[in-house]
């Protein structure tokens, strides 16, 4: 008989652990499941696939059944058990929303909140109409810049009001490198279009194809917010070249797993002798930060060059890249052929999607990044009742 390595006894054990609590759990009587409910909380021995010796693939062993049942859909780039869960999560957040725009009568702040914003995001006519007019206001707010200085506003504004922006570079909080217990101001790099700055600096084909099929993505985004074809392959190449910049000067992956690299704390005195070019003081107010004495900077070196583009590039070509990552990071809120661009790049031909997301997840996930408090206390009511409440509390006493 051949003898099972100490980590593989470990690993049947705990699996056979899991199916004994999992079956344990089930014999007691358990109150009754809301069948609104996304999921049914049980161990899947189906997933499992016992064609395969545990002691020679595990993962195949534990996963290979559910992998068989499970093809990506044509709408994700990847699948998991926590990407389904995720996906079924969506349609019970859908019932939600749904009920919460067609409630009729008095409806609490947090219902109208999201009721009101899944109504004006799924009402595919009126995007349409309103068009690129909904970025007017940033666009010419972007045009009345007149010195380097005045761009602080703007990108304070931008990082806010855009979900997950990084434009020229990453603001906030973070865990005080040198005690758990603090939160610290801080700034890291970012400002780029690509995924990380690996896709501008590698020498490979596939990267340099990227790059290609990126400029034209970049080019499109140009003409669509009116540009003549020849004007917008000028300002792609601009944006390219700033973006390849500051991706030169940002730390790579590796360097970031190293917490010292990404210890550099300093004074805002310091950060302004940092990157002397930019109004940091414009943009903390604007930010409405709270007073600080101390402050970390991951990426010193990000921020030298960031600084350098800002005394030596026109203004003209730093209005040129905020113009781009508007258009960019609004695109899934704008009229179809922005949204369509977008995912003609970013999705199918950067993460392999095959086909768009319908719009009515789109809009789900959309109240779930801007308004999540708001959706939880309704997803709190109708899926975490007083009874499941202490019964929670019950097995966790």
């Amino acid at each position: 008989m051949k003898k099972l390595s100490s980590t593989c006894v470990f690993l049947i054990l705990a699996l056979a652990s899991s199916m004994v609590f999992a079956q344990s759990t089930k014999a007691k009587p358990q109150p009754a499941a809301d069948s609104t409910l996304p999921y049914t909380p049980s161990l899947d021995v189906t997933a499992m696939d016992k064609s395969v010796a545990p002691c020679v693939d595990f993962y195949q062993y534990s996963c290979g059944g559910w992998q068989k049942k499970n093809p990506i859909p044509p709408d994700q780039s990847s699948w998991s058990v926590y990407g389904k869960l995720y996906q079924d999560n969506l349609g019970f957040l859908r019932t939600i929303l749904e009920q919460a725009a067609s409630a009729k009568g008095e409806r609490d702040s947090a219902t109208r909140l999201i009721g009101d914003f899944y109504s004006a995001c799924m009402d595919e006519k009126a995007v349409e109409r309103r068009g690129l007019s909904v970025l007017k206001p940033e666009l010419e707010a972007i045009a009345r810049v007149k010195t380097a200085h005045g761009l602080a506003p703007l990108i304070v504004h931008m990082q806010l009001a855009i979900p997950g922006a990084s434009i020229a570079f990453s603001g906030g909080s973070s865990q005080d490198p040198d005690d758990s217990e603090q939160q610290i101001a801080s700034f890291d790099q970012g400002g780029l279009g690509l995924p990380d700055r690996d896709y501008y600096t590698k020498d490979d084909a596939k990267s340099k194809e990227i790059r290609e099929r990126y400029v034209k993505h970049v080019q499109k985004m140009f003409e669509l917010l009116g540009e003549t074809a020849a004007a917008a392959g000028r300002d792609s190449d601009t944006v390219m070249r700033m973006e390849t910049a500051l991706a030169k000067s940002s730390l790579t992956r590796v360097e970031r797993r190293d917490p010292y690299k990404l210890k550099n704390k300093m004074k805002i005195a310091d950060l302004e002798k940092l990157a002397p070019n930019f109004d940091w003081q414009t943009y903390l107010r604007e930010a409405a930060a709270p007073k600080f004495e101390v402050l970390n900077v991951t990426a010193p070196s990000f921020f030298k060059e960031m600084d350098r583009q800002l005394a030596e590039e026109p203004l003209e070509n730093w209005k040129t890249y905020l113009r781009y990552h508007l258009a960019n990071g609004y695109a899934a809120y704008l009229s179809s052929p922005f949204v369509l661009e977008s995912f003609e790049f970013y999705s199918k031909y950067l993460r392999g999607a095959k086909e768009m997301r319908p719009r009515w997840k789109r809009c789900v996930q959309a109240v779930d990044n801007d308004l999540g408090d708001a959706l939880g206390q309704a997803y709190v009511r109708k899926a975490f009742s007083p009874e499941l409440k202490a019964s929670t509390l019950d097995m966790v006493r």
